[in-house]
């Protein structure tokens, strides 16, 4: 595991980010809230923009060179204040879970996250089935607060739980 490293991805490598993006929508249509159609439609500039910005960090997960996950972290539209963050994306390849790496990807966003000063509390949610996502979320301090029926991409109507963790 010492060849397991995470980072910011930069503008350039959009296109890698896209691509893993994309792969994780197709293989996973039920785990996200976008579709791999939208996603699809999206254009380059739109992608360069997801990437990096100073209210927003997507994150690539490594083993060595080759990449095995990704992770976000943005401001949530939903909050006019600015003040808390969202956790989406998340995605780690098949072969390399059951090895603790959302660990990585929950600290890293989270590092980031406490050095912006604007962040005061972070949201993140999953679908009710997910029950993996939900232990890790409340692994790492976060509290339901409540759910929600959703329409979701693969077509399932089921709850979206939401959770909370205050800076």
């Amino acid at each position: 595991m010492d060849r397991i490293a995470i980072r910011p991805f930069e503008t350039a490598e959009w296109e890698r980010f896209r691509e893993f993006r994309l792969a994780a929508l197709a293989a996973e249509p039920g785990l996200f809230a976008s579709s791999y159609r939208d996603a699809e439609a999206r254009s380059a500039e739109e992608w360069q923009r997801t990437i990096q910005g100073s209210d927003r960090r997507v994150f690539g997960l490594f083993d060595d060179q080759r990449l095995i996950g990704i992770t976000a972290a943005f401001t949530w539209r939903e909050d006019p204040t600015g003040q808390t963050a969202f956790l989406a994306m998340s995605f780690i390849l098949p072969e390399y879970r059951g090895r603790h790496l959302s660990r990585i990807l929950y600290q890293a966003r989270l590092d980031w996250i406490r050095a912006q000063e604007q962040f005061k509390r972070v949201v993140v949610s999953h679908r009710v089935s997910n029950e993996v996502s939900g232990r890790a979320m409340q692994h790492f301090g976060f509290r339901e607060t409540h759910r929600a029926r959703k329409a979701w991409p693969d077509g399932g109507d089921e709850d979206e739980v939401f959770y909370e963790l205050n800076l």
